[in-house]
């Protein structure tokens, strides 16, 4: 018989084989494990976020009789309105030398994003602490935000350690200069997907005309070219 405390895991973390000839069957909220004739990979579910990845290999000497899943991040509001990104850069600047923190919140009635600057209990040059807003019912923290003043973006120690959920995490550093660095990445419950972005192009115009996959692999929607 199996022990009801492994039985409640396996609910909350199930593990399915991927179909062959069918398709996936349909999920809710939450994480499984899928194993495929490629690989083992794990699909994350929320409002916002459908995702999939791979989190290791299948030796190919023994053929498993499964389909192959290829990994993919879908985003239920699109793109990331990069005028949102500019006022939390703009936030940033004015409370210099400070750090700040903030989120995009995502609406799943609306299917929309909106800014939220979090209200500060204690901040530095060199860290921040601070108050969680409050969210509708509807609501939950799609993209997860702080500066780093002056100093460059990167992810320290701190970030590790806090980036323990699902979701879109990103820095902005070098807020002092012209031009500010950053760096964003997925992040599934401990495992970080680097994502690309503009702020990391070797001229600080954002060419909409031309094809900018990495603007597509953030989902950032800038429409005309924008300057920073």
């Amino acid at each position: 018989m199996i022990d009801p405390r492994d039985e409640a895991l396996q609910r909350a973390c199930p593990v399915i084989a991927a179909p062959l000839f069918g398709v996936l069957p349909a999920m809710e909220n939450g994480q499984r494990i899928i194993v495929a004739s490629n690989g083992v990979f794990v699909q994350v579910k929320r409002d916002w976020l459908d995702c999939m990845e791979r989190l290791g290999g299948i030796e190919p000497a023994m053929p498993l009789p499964y389909g192959k899943i290829t990994p993919i991040v879908c985003f239920s509001f699109g793109t990331i309105p990069i005028a949102l990104l500019d006022g939390f850069i703009a936030s940033g600047r004015a409370a210099l030398p400070n750090e700040i923190a903030g989120g995009l919140i995502y609406s799943a009635a609306r299917a929309t994003l909106r800014l939220a600057i979090y209200e500060p209990l204690h901040s530095t040059a060199h860290g921040i602490e601070y108050r969680m807003p409050s969210l509708a019912r509807d609501e939950s923290i799609a993209v997860d935000l702080h500066t780093h003043g002056r100093l460059p973006a990167f992810w320290s120690a701190t970030d590790d350690l806090d980036d323990r959920s699902v979701k879109v995490a990103g820095v902005f550093g070098n807020l002092d200069g012209e031009r500010p660095s950053a760096a964003f990445r997925l992040v599934l419950n401990g495992m970080y997907r680097p994502l690309a972005h503009p702020w990391q192009a070797a001229s600080p115009r954002v060419d909409t005309d031309n094809s900018w996959r990495t603007l597509d692999a953030l989902g950032l929607n800038v429409g005309e070219a924008w300057i920073i």
